[in-house]
C-alpha cells in the first residue's frame, strides 16, 4: 500500500515538474525549455530551465512561433504577415493593360524614383533621341510617336534645304531667313524629342512600379498555428506547431 502511494506521489511530482517550465518554439521548430524572465515588445529573456543559474538567453521575437508558459497558456507570435508599405505613385486607378494614352497624365515625374525592376531606361532613351529625334520614344515603346518626331525633323530638314542658294559665278552659298527658322525649329524640335522620350520612359516605370505593387500587394498571411492531432492509432493527442498561408484577392 505504502509502495503504491510512492509511486503515485512520485508520477504527480513528475507531471507537475513537466509543466513547471516555459516552452518556446522556434519557426525553424526548435523547442526551448525555459524559464522565461522577461517579454518585451521585440525580444524575449529567458534561462534556460535545466541550469536556472546561468546565463540569460534572448530571443527576437520574430524567431518565435509560440510560447507555452507553464500556466498552460499559449502566445503565438504572429509578424510574419507580409506587408506591403509601397506609396503609390498616383491616386488614380491604373490595371495592367493600359495604353500609355490613357494614364501618361496621372504621373508627375517629378515624383519618380528609380527603382532597380524599372523597364525602361530614361538615360538610354534621351540619348537615342538625341542621336536620332524619335528614336527614344522608339526605346521607350511609343514607336508611332516617335515616327512623328523623326519625321518632323526631315521634313524641316527639307525646309532648311530650301533656304540655302548657291551662285554658280562666285560658288558660293547664301542662307535666307527660312534656312535659319527652319534650323532654329529643327534644333528645338530636337531637343524636345530628348525630353519627351526621357519623359515617357519615367512615366511608364511609374506605372509599372504600380502595377508590380498591385500584385505583391495580394493579402498573402503566413501565420503560426498551433492545434492537438492524434497519434496513430491511440486517442492520444499530440501538440503540433505549423505554418498556415492564406491568400487572398
Amino acid at each position: 500500500m505504502k509502495k503504491g502511494l510512492f509511486i503515485i506521489c512520485m508520477m504527480l511530482f513528475g507531471a507537475i515538474s513537466s509543466f513547471a517550465q516555459d516552452l518556446i518554439t522556434t519557426k525553424d521548430g526548435t523547442d526551448i525549455e525555459a524559464k522565461i524572465l522577461e517579454v518585451s515588445t521585440s525580444e524575449i529573456k529567458y534561462k534556460k530551465f535545466n541550469n536556472l543559474e546561468g546565463p540569460t538567453f534572448t530571443l527576437p521575437k520574430s524567431d518565435i512561433l509560440i510560447v507555452r508558459y507553464e500556466n498552460g497558456e499559449n502566445e503565438i507570435f504572429n509578424n510574419s504577415s507580409t506587408t506591403n508599405n509601397y506609396t503609390p505613385n498616383t491616386a488614380e486607378t491604373v490595371v495592367p493593360g493600359m495604353k500609355y494614352r490613357e494614364y501618361k497624365n496621372f504621373y508627375n515625374t517629378r515624383d519618380y524614383v528609380p527603382q532597380p525592376n524599372d523597364p525602361y531606361s530614361r538615360v538610354w532613351a534621351g540619348i537615342a533621341s538625341a542621336l536620332i529625334p524619335g528614336l527614344g520614344e522608339g526605346v521607350a515603346g511609343e514607336w508611332g510617336r516617335g515616327a512623328c518626331f523623326f519625321l518632323g525633323n526631315i521634313g524641316l530638314y527639307g525646309v532648311q534645304l530650301s533656304g540655302i542658294t548657291y551662285d554658280s559665278y562666285t560658288n558660293t552659298y547664301s542662307y535666307s531667313s527660312l534656312y535659319w527658322i527652319a534650323a532654329a525649329a529643327r534644333l528645338g524640335l530636337n531637343i524636345w524629342s530628348i525630353c519627351d522620350a526621357v519623359h515617357i520612359a519615367k512615366v511608364k516605370n511609374m506605372y509599372d512600379q504600380d502595377i508590380r505593387s498591385q500584385r505583391a500587394s495580394l493579402d498573402l498571411k503566413i501565420e503560426p498555428f498551433f492545434t492537438y492531432t492524434p497519434t496513430g492509432l491511440s486517442s492520444n493527442l499530440q501538440p503540433t506547431a505549423g505554418l498556415a498561408m492564406r491568400l487572398s484577392f
